[in-house]
């Protein structure tokens, strides 16, 4: 290598190139131009630089033909944004002269971009021949008209084309036979900006993202171009194309390879159909879930399943059902599915709060609900019964999406179709029981209280034939005293069934103890009973809840009536109360014969007495349990039954520890209590002692 004197001088070269050169910046101002471009122009160097193109060379105004301007800057706007080289037709382009006026001018213009070493345009080089002797030249004349004409056209036709291509939603793609792209619409340019610029055909899967249907990526000889380019016609071809971090979209490619144009060797056109392909994929759901819950399966296997198939047809990253707990007042999470190789989103405390998190303000609001929920977009959608809410679904979506009409609309449905099954299975089970009812008040018309009454009329017409009562007569008068209290008795049941189930009957609301209710009811069923068993009590000191003390004693005078009549002889009657903040339990267990399991689901009905009561002639109405669920549900409570295959018979009742009402007064000779500190474990009260006198 020589030494410095042997370098070339750029700048020398650059300005004493024979060819006109100018060259302009990335705001088409002029930064530099040669002497050959000055002296063709008839300009100086400080009349360019620094100043926009179409300053330093206006049109002619005596040209109504003119446009040179315009048709170089629209050659330069495209290099700025395609990035290529752009030779022009043969331009008439008229030079204003120093003396005044314009002179005509003929000129062969190309404008090429200049890359930075960050790969953006620095400069825009403009090479231009003058070619006005050429034009002039009557012998080539002829010939240069024609040329220039054809060489117009074809700058023409390419702005057409160019302009109905843009104009396309759909993306139009082309590459030459090195498999790089030379042509891209401007629907191409906003799906993938430039992340393509050079890049080979083959590599696009791996730039774009792209997938199979099914999920599988696409392998580089599976993309439509490079089977174009290859020479197959392409025909609906789906791609899709998926991200990180966005929503996936779902193209139908065509693409075939081109021939006869130089420097495009193939050509694609993809088609967006995500809209069309996820509606399509909304419907299917809806209908599939709506024919999953037309099942006769349990409810909550239902949910579980449609959970699972909400989440996997529509495509959501997860999704959750949570179930409103009336007597709690809180939201349960009751089913979740996740989808395959992605971890469930972090878990919300359970349980949630009226308005807490996105499930509670769905639940507070009675509203679909979108929100951005750890990375990406959730949809909380209320369950409805009427204007009562019944559960949450909610979705989580793996990108960042905005709200929908669509997904909310869609899944507003599919909730409703879901609170549809729930109401139905309720009304169901109400139609069930009242068909059972009537028949059964007739059996009970005719047996219970046909029965004591006949008795009553016997007796009454005999005692009425002496003439005077003797021992004889008051034992006759004995039978209708008892038969009229037992007949008085089930009277009163019925018609307090019959009150509650129907709201009529009103509650005495008040801050009660239920520990004093559950003691004063074991001591007196322990008085009343003359067989041999345990009754053992585990209460606290106190506790309190809102309630109607007197009610509440019924419920807990009926369930140890049943555990006592099932018990066996020397067998234990647990009683058990627990508390929190929130809720109070009452559990009554005994330890007889187990409830059949197809009897577990009448035990509440109205009139219902299982099969070992009929064979074993064991005295009862079949309504304790109905007047104990009924007063139980005018508190705001339930009450349930352990499993058939537990050694344990337990009848369990929650109720909510204050009443929905406002704060009420102390009134109850048992309720002049504090409100127990959650905080503070009371020492329990407990007890046993073998039933009978």
């Amino acid at each position: 290598m020589g030494d410095s004197s042997d370098r070339l001088d750029y700048e020398a070269l650059f300005r004493g190139t024979p060819t006109p050169v100018v060259v302009l910046d990335p705001d088409l101002r002029f930064v530099e131009a040669n002497d050959a471009y000055l002296a063709a122009t008839m300009r100086s160097r400080d009349d360019l630089v620094g100043r926009p193109f179409d300053e330093a060379f206006p049109d002619n105004p005596d040209d109504p033909d003119g446009g040179g301007p315009a048709a170089w800057g629209a050659s330069l706007r495209r290099v700025l944004r395609e990035r290529v080289t752009d030779v022009m037709a043969i331009q008439k382009y008229d030079i204003p002269q120093v003396t005044g006026g314009f002179a005509t001018r003929y000129w062969a213009p190309v404008n090429a971009p200049i890359l930075g070493p960050d790969g953006e345009i620095r400069w825009i080089v403009h090479r231009t021949e003058d070619v006005t002797a050429y034009m002039r030249d009557k012998r080539a004349g002829a010939l240069l008209e024609a040329a220039v004409f054809d060489r117009r056209r074809l700058e023409q036709d390419k702005q057409t084309l160019t302009a109905v291509v843009d104009s396309l939603d759909v993306a139009v793609v082309g590459c030459d036979g090195d498999g790089r792209p030379v042509l891209t619409n401007e629907a191409a340019r906003r799906l993938v900006g430039d992340r393509l610029d050079g890049v080979p055909v083959a590599q696009w899967p791996r730039r774009l993202h792209l997938h199979h249907p099914d999920g599988s990526p696409m392998a580089g000889e599976e993309q439509p171009l490079v089977r174009a380019l290859a020479g197959e016609r392409v025909r609906d071809v789906e791609v899709v194309v998926r991200p990180p971090g966005k929503p996936q979209r779902i193209f139908r490619v065509n693409g075939r390879p081109v021939t006869g144009r130089p420097g495009l060797a193939a050509v694609v056109a993809m088609h967006d159909v995500t809209v069309h392909r996820r509606a399509a994929r909304l419907r299917e759901c809806e209908f599939t879930v709506a024919d999953l819950l037309s099942r006769p399966d349990p409810a909550d296997e239902l949910i579980h399943e449609a959970v699972r198939v909400i989440g996997g047809m529509i495509g959501w990253a997860a999704t959750e059902f949570w179930d409103v707990d009336e007597v709690a007042g809180v939201l349960r999470r009751m089913a979740r599915w996740t989808e395959a190789g992605r971890n469930p989103p972090a878990g919300l405390p359970e349980p949630l709060s009226y308005g807490q998190g996105l499930p509670g303000r769905a639940w507070q609001t009675t509203q679909p609900v979108w929100a951005e929920d750890r990375g990406g977009a959730a949809l909380a959608v209320p369950i409805p019964s009427g204007s009562t809410v019944l559960g949450v679904l909610v979705c989580y979506g793996g990108t960042t999406e905005a709200a929908d009409d669509v997904w909310t609309a869609v899944l507003v449905g599919i909730s409703a179709h879901i609170g549809e099954m729930l109401e139905r299975r309720r009304a169901e089970r109400l139609v069930a029981e009242l068909d059972r009812t009537r028949d059964d008040y007739i059996a009970l018309v005719g047996h219970e209280l046909r029965t004591p009454l006949t008795s009553m009329q016997a007796y009454a017409e005999m005692m009425l034939d002496e003439p005077g009562l003797t021992g004889e007569h008051r034992e006759m008068l004995e039978v209708v005293r008892r038969n009229s209290a037992k007949l008085h008795t089930i009277v009163l049941k019925l018609l307090d069934v019959a009150g509650m189930r129907s709201g009529r009957a009103d509650l005495d609301i008040q801050r009660a103890d239920l520990a004093a209710v559950v003691h004063a009811a074991v001591d007196a069923a322990r008085d009343e009973t003359d067989i041999p068993v345990v009754i053992e009590v585990n209460t606290p000191d106190t506790v309190p809840l809102d309630g109607d003390p007197d009610r509440l004693r019924q419920v807990v005078d009926e369930l140890l009536a049943n555990a006592l009549t099932w018990a066996g002889a020397g067998s234990v009657v647990g009683v058990q109360v627990h508390a929190d903040d929130r809720t109070t339990s009452l559990a009554v267990s005994n330890t007889g014969a187990p409830i059949p399991g197809d009897e577990r689901a009448h035990l509440f009905d109205l009139f219902f007495r299982g099969g070992a009561a009929a064979h074993q002639g064991v005295p009862g109405s079949g309504l304790g349990l109905t007047l104990a669920r009924a007063i139980v549900d005018q508190h705001g409570g339930t009450i349930a039954v352990s499993e058939p295959d537990e050694a344990v018979t337990t009848f369990t009742v929650r109720l909510p520890t204050r009443h929905p009402a406002a704060r009420l007064p102390d009134r109850h000779p048992a309720a002049g209590l504090p409100d127990r500190d959650p905080a503070v474990t009371p020492e329990g009260r407990s007890g046993s002692q073998r039933g009978g006198r």
